[in-house]
């Protein structure tokens, strides 16, 4: 019997180094799943809050009907991380009218009537 060990040894730790290598894959390839999962998740997590960002300055500001410089900047920030996240042509199309807004309010005294 201690002569087939001694013969075969390293045939032995092979399949024993083998195993523990085909054992660590499989728990990394399973880690990697869940951290995957959890990163698809906080990524639609936060695109949905950057889309309601959008949403509530359009509301906000259409209501208005003008949208500052200042509001503006902000709104292409929110954008442009919502956008680079994979969002979707919703929160587009609101931001493009975001944009066609003017900067300020419309004077409600100015009726180009020279105050007539």
């Amino acid at each position: 019997m201690f002569d087939f060990i001694t013969e075969y040894w390293i045939e032995a730790v092979f399949g024993l180094v083998i195993a523990a290598i085909t054992a660590g894959y499989r728990s990394l390839k399973k880690e990697m799943k869940i951290r995957t999962d959890e990163q698809n998740a906080m990524k639609t997590a936060v695109t949905a809050m950057l889309r309601q960002s959008i949403y509530d300055a359009y509301n906000k500001w259409s209501e208005r009907g003008y949208c500052p410089i200042y509001a503006m900047e902000v709104c292409t920030k929110v954008y442009e991380q919502y956008h680079a996240l994979g969002g979707n042509n919703v929160g587009t199309e609101l931001y493009e009218r975001l944009k066609e807004l003017p900067t300020q309010p419309a004077d409600e005294n100015d009726d180009n009537t020279g105050g007539k």
